[in-house]
């Protein structure tokens, strides 16, 4: 029998595979299952870190069937009455039956190599890549199966992607949001949830649809799992208190409607509304499985009597917030499922409110303030979706909520908290803001303990707390009378006196009255996962310690003055009295905001003894971060990175063949031709494709210490360009034989084409081209202007082959007719990044030189062109351009400028996946070439040729644009696909440059930039001045770039130049971009916070942004109020800033929203380009064209003088005069 490498970390073997189950759980979308025997051993775990699923070793995994084994399933289909989840029976038989043997379920049901990412490549296929949702030993439930080799499993499966799955609930002033799980993604349905008073007219709210991609491991390898679709409905404008029902809905695209069951929910009572109001909250909880498996009382066993509990007293509940470390998936993505169903009963009846825990967010270089593995590389994606809370950026997750007389500030534990920081003061705002007349109950939530603790784990460190956690926060808790803190993370329950600065500030020990003078103190973490013992020293501060599980502690409050606590325990094993054990009275008077607190404690869950942050442990490895999840994803993906170059193997036939010509080429000095590829294979595929290498060996024997091969011959890099051998000659299958058309560029090296079959997963060379080589593969190309530091200096950028030790760099120029100059240039290069830049996408790029054009007179014509002195004399040219130099600030003339963003590169000659990419740059870049005689400046604000890693793209995006580039100044902006990536100072710390990092962009084009680092700049054009802002790196108030902003907008003189623009790659202002849409912010968070008031201040005219590939336009607004009905012709002031997104340069489109904002005047799902044309001071044309035919679609003009700028009057303002 054949030996298959698989995984599991003691060897274990799949004994019988059992046939599919059909999960029809609500209507046709199927779930397939896969039950297998087992045959081997788990190692054992030390602490609830340790999910039970990543006992498995999955990657040790082999085949082993036997034809005497099996495994029976029953029933085969599920949910036939629509539930949502269902009881089977599985027997099983195994000839050679063993203690270790374990049953596993896998969903979906293939799991084999075949369904292996890219991401998770294996040598020896096949592999399983993924890890069971769920696991039992044999003898479980059938204590003979060691002797007889027979036994037999009661499990019970979830629906885990169907229409609807579960429903959670989160609450807002007068809102509640409903989020929901289903298999409906936005081209296939329209979600929404139908709801009204109970018993009165129904009404419906649209919903906003979510999903993620692959995080880190095992969140991107053994643990993934398709998460289905989030949707989140707003029920908006409640009656207080009032009864309401709903029902989930997708309305299918053939009209048919889809439907959940109904629920019901009780509305939030408004704040400071007098009734009875109850609060649960708990951390720490997880899930656990009905059927016992999973090792069930290994982890967290206490999950389900706490869940039990809360829905037996669901009628005496309010509201529920759970505090961080929710269902510690801990990278194993159908656990979510798992969870959101056991909590299903209450999410769906109750407000559920969550707070980000270790096991929600942490993991190394994600920007998490810890840095541990405790999230298993989910990153708080998978928190920030599957839940809604009404923070202002779900990366953020800390956020405030009213309910009635209560007032919870809920922080987040996994980012900064210290002062200085954002959370600081936003936890200051918190508790600041609160009336207490209204509102007496202050509560500050949080999940590590940033208070007191006297978990074994905090006793070691000498803290009793998170290091540095109250030392930033207690004075505001004192300062404001913060009455009670609630944490999670340990687990157990413990709470502490009335305390400040260590001190017991009250002696009452369970009913206080009058002021408390400090701030009560909770640990109530035990809700369900593995408990954590406390040190056996005895504090003076620590009242009330349980070694226990607990579910909640409830707060009640049912008047102002007069409010109790009751922490409840429950028998770990059985059932649960749900007694009160710890009872505090706090009694409040009018004047003073004390509160009876009468509180029962629930044991509550204990943290193992020693953590991960005790032992310091650091692991290093390639850590794979969760990028940006947006709706027009397709740009993300490289086409180069489809091809598993890692697997490629020599099959070469000497029956095969490639032949390429011309051998040489540039014959004419020229930088591009068009090669003839003629091929041809004995045994030919449909996805045999051809592949262009260069340098033109590229085996093994090229590959860099950095990118070791274990079992060579494998490629060390991956190909500049490729195309299927069928693309041009359809009859390649049937005759083996077919030809392309190729345009190869130069790029400093020789090149070679080589055939490939197996497809671009599975690679297999076939045979190699003879060598193709310019004739000088080192002469000076693409040459790119750039405005200089001053408005009369223009720079030239190019690159070539020659170093410093072998020539010297120019540029010869002059006035056009008249005497010639030489001025130097400067040559940098740059070594390998990371990953793919720094492995299978590293390229050499040659060098890159820059020169500086000097004290050029306005407006006048100049040519030039490149050279090389070589130390043997001899002089290298490139051909001759030419340019117009730049008017100086302020003068009278016509300035036409272009504006577009993320436009990328594409391939002349179809290569690449021609329609997958970026197709549409093509047309961008000839519409602008056949108007280049009306175009003076382009500015290419980020996402400039999606290189992504792949160094050899930069030169193809070069020549694309040399005609533009080398006639009129190119100016970029950095993109989030040029400079994000974790751990390098990024802002975002997502992985979208594929490893640049911001080095290939900042080298390859020059901006008049401060530091290249930070990529903002100002640069004056006539009667334009341009703050160029870097989306990169934080721009909020108090940052250096926020800085720089203000003082390029308030430095114009407005008179001199009128038309101030603010341009930015990430939309910082509005757009209806579908992704922006569904985070409710209709841009970047806390974009316009920090910025609106710097536009409106220094009244800045339109600000134009990339990112979203579509085009929109606004009306002239301020803090998202229209300030002008005007929509195409204004005149006098704008009294707010146009925004504009011009993100269409090429790069796949992006949906908008089907809302419909009142701010938006104008979109446009298509690719397309902006003109600003200043034929004066006083009057200005805004054009958007398409880039399929270059015509105008969308325009507007600005007529106005000086005072309209400064809204002066006659007699204030300054005299000036106005153009003719």
């Amino acid at each position: 029998m054949e030996e298959f490498r698989l995984s599991t970390r003691v060897g274990s073997k799949l004994l019988a595979l059992i046939a599919k189950i059909v999960g029809g759980m609500r209507e046709l979308r199927s779930i397939f299952l896969g039950i297998f025997l087992v045959l081997g051993a788990f190692r054992s775990t030390i602490s609830h870190e340790d999910q039970p699923l990543s006992k498995i070793a999955i990657h040790k995994a082999v085949f082993a069937l036997d034809d005497n084994a099996y495994i029976k399933a029953s029933p085969s289909i599920l949910g036939m009455k629509g539930q949502n989840s269902d009881w089977l029976t599985v027997e099983y038989n195994s000839p050679n039956p063993s203690v270790g043997d374990w049953i596993g379920v896998f969903s979906p049901s293939n799991f084999s190599s075949s369904t292996c990412p890219a991401e998770n490549p294996r040598v020896y296929p096949p592999l399983l890549c993924s890890a069971p949702i769920k696991f039992q030993y044999a003898n479980y439930s059938s204590p003979q199966y060691k002797s007889t080799g027979k036994g037999s499993l009661k499990l019970q499966l979830i629906n885990q992607r169907s229409d609807f799955s579960f429903v959670l609930f989160t609450n807002g002033l007068l809102n509640m949001t409903v989020t929901w799980t289903s298999g409906y993604g936005i081209n296939e349905a329209e979600p929404f949830v139908e709801w009204g008073p109970k018993g009165g007219d129904r009404t419906y709210s649209p919903a906003g649809t979510l999903t993620f991609g692959r995080g880190s491991a095992p969140a991107r390898t053994v643990g993934w799992r398709d998460p289905g679709y989030i949707h989140t409905g707003f029920l908006r404008e409640l009656w207080p208190n009032a009864m309401y029902t709903y029902k989930l809905g997708h309305r299918l695209f053939n009209g048919t409607y889809i439907w959940s069951s109904e629920y019901q929910f009780k509305a939030s009572p408004y704040p400071g509304q007098d009734s009875l109001q109850q609060v649960i909250i708990f951390g720490d909880m997880g899930k656990d499985e009905a059927d016992g498996s999973n090792e069930y009382n290994n982890f967290q066993r206490g999950s389900l009597n706490t869940t039990r509990q809360l829905i037996q007293d669901l009628k005496n509940i309010d509201i529920v917030f759970h505090i961080g470390d929710i269902c510690y998936a801990n990278g194993y993505i159908s656990q979510w499922d798992q969870f959101t169903a056991q909590i299903e009963p209450i999410a769906s009846t109750v407000p559920y409110m969550i707070a980000s825990g270790n096991h929600e967010r942490d993991w190394p270089g994600t920007g998490s303030f810890y840095g541990n593995m405790d999230s298993g590389g989910e990153c708080g994606v998978l928190v920030e979706n599957m839940f809604y809370v009404p923070t202002e950026n779900r990366a953020k997750f800390w956020y405030s909520t009213d309910y009635g007389m209560f007032r919870f500030c809920i922080a987040d534990t996994e980012q900064d908290w210290r002062e200085g920081t954002e959370q600081y003061r936003f936890i200051e705002h918190c508790l600041a803001s609160v009336d207490r007349q209204k509102q007496p109950w202050l509560i500050f939530l949080a999940h590590r303990v940033l208070g007191y603790s006297s978990d074994l784990s905090y006793a070691v460190e000498g803290s009793f707390a998170e290091p540095m956690g109250r030392e930033s926060l207690q004075k505001l808790w004192q300062k404001y009378k913060v009455d009670i803190a609630v944490f999670g993370h340990v687990h157990n329950y413990e709470r502490i006196c009335p305390i400040y600065q260590n001190i017991c500030t009250n002696k009452e020990k369970h009913y206080y009255k009058g002021s408390l003078n400090g701030t009560i103190h909770i640990a109530a973490g035990g809700a369900g996962a593995s408990l954590s013992p406390f040190t056996t020293l005895q504090t003076t501060w620590s009242l009330y310690r349980d070694y226990d599980h607990g579910p909640k502690i409830r707060g009640t409050t049912e008047n102002f003055p007069n409010t109790f606590l009751e922490p409840r325990a429950h028998c770990p094993v059985g059932n649960w009295a749900g007694n009160s054990v710890d009872i505090v009275w706090p009694a409040a008077r009018v004047t003073e905001l004390t509160f009876l607190l009468k509180q029962t404690i629930g044991g509550l869950v204990p943290l193992i003894l020693v953590r991960m942050r005790e032992l310091r442990l650091i692991f290093f490895g390639i850590l794979l971060v969760l990028g940006t999840f947006q709706v027009a994803s397709s740009h993300g993906d490289h086409p180069l990175s489809r091809i598993a170059i890692r697997k490629a193997i020599y099959a070469l036939n000497d029956n095969a063949y490639v032949k390429a010509s011309p051998a040489v080429v540039g014959l004419k000095g020229q930088n591009s031709e068009w090669v003839t590829v003629e091929y041809s294979s004995p045994n030919p595929s449909v996805d045999d494709w051809i592949a262009v290498f260069s340098p033109s060996n590229f085996s093994a024997s090229t590959c860099s210490a950095e990118n070791p091969s274990v079992n060579p011959p494998l490629l060390c890099s991956a190909p500049i360009k490729y195309q299927y051998a069928n693309y041009s000659s359809p009859q390649y299958k049937g005759t083996g034989k077919g030809s392309l058309k190729l345009m190869l560029i130069n790029q400093r090296s020789d090149f070679s084409v080589a055939l490939f079959s197996g497809g671009l997963l599975k690679p297999k060379l076939v045979a190699v081209s003879n060598k193709i080589a310019f004739t000088n593969p080192n002469a000076p190309v693409y040459p790119r202007l750039a405005q200089g530091k001053t408005w009369n200096e223009m720079t030239v950028t190019w690159t070539s082959g020659y170093g410093i030790n072998e020539a010297e760099a120019f540029v010869q120029w002059g006035r056009k007719g008249g005497d010639r100059t030489h001025s130097p240039a400067g040559t940098l290069t740059f070594d390998r990044g990371s990953a793919p830049a720094r492995t299978v996408g590293w390229r050499d790029p040659g060098y890159i030189h820059t020169s500086f054009l000097k004290e050029l007179w306005p407006n006048a014509m100049y040519t030039y062109k490149v050279g090389h002195r070589l130390f043997n004399s001899t002089y290298i040219w490139s051909s001759e351009y030419q340019f117009k130099a730049s008017p100086y600030p302020g003068q009278n003339s016509l300035q036409r400028v272009v504006i577009f963003g993320d436009m990328g590169k594409d391939e002349a000659d179809g290569s690449n996946e021609y329609n997958d990419f970026q197709y549409a740059s093509l047309n961008t870049t000839r519409q602008l070439i056949q108007d280049l005689k009306n175009i003076d400046i382009v500015f290419h604000i980020g996402d400039i040729c999606y290189a992504n890693g792949y160094i050899s793209q930069w030169d193809q995006f070069t020549a694309q644009i040399e005609p533009i580039a080398s006639t009129v100044p190119y100016m970029i902006a950095s993109g989030n696909h040029e400079r994000d990536w974790p751990g390098t100072g990024s802002f975002y710390g997502n992985k979208d440059s594929g490893g640049e990092c911001g080095v290939l962009a900042e080298t390859m084009f020059y901006v008049p930039a401060e530091n290249r680092a930070k990529f903002w700049y100002s640069t004056d054009y006539g009667m334009f001045r341009f703050c160029v802002a870097d989306t990169e790196h934080d721009w909020r108030e108090g940052t250096e770039q926020y800085k720089f902003i203000e003082h390029c907008l308030a430095s114009v003189d407005r008179q001199k130049q009128p038309w101030l623009i603010f341009l930015a790659h990430r939309v910082l202002g509005y757009s209806s971009g579908i992704f922006y849409a569904v985070d409710g912010s209709f841009a970047e968070p806390m974009g316009r916070e920090s910025l609106q008031k710097l536009w409106q201040k220094y009244k800045v005219d339109i600000a134009i942004y990339g990112h979203v590939h579509n085009y929109e336009r606004t009306c002239p607004i301020y803090q998202n109020i229209c300030t002008n009905k005007e929509k195409n012709y204004y005149k006098g002031t704008l009294n707010g800033t146009i925004h504009v997104v011009a993100g269409g340069g090429g790069a796949g489109l992006a949906e908008f929203t089907p809302l419909q904002t009142t701010w938006s005047l104008y979109r446009d799902y298509d690719y397309g380009f902006v003109k600003l044309t200043a034929f004066d001071h006083s009057n200005l044309l805004f054009e958007y064209k398409k880039s399929s035919d270059g015509k105008v679609y969308d325009s507007f003009r600005i007529s106005r003088d000086y005072r309209d700028i400064l809204a002066c009057t006659v007699g204030s303002c300054p005299s000036t005069t106005l153009a003719s």
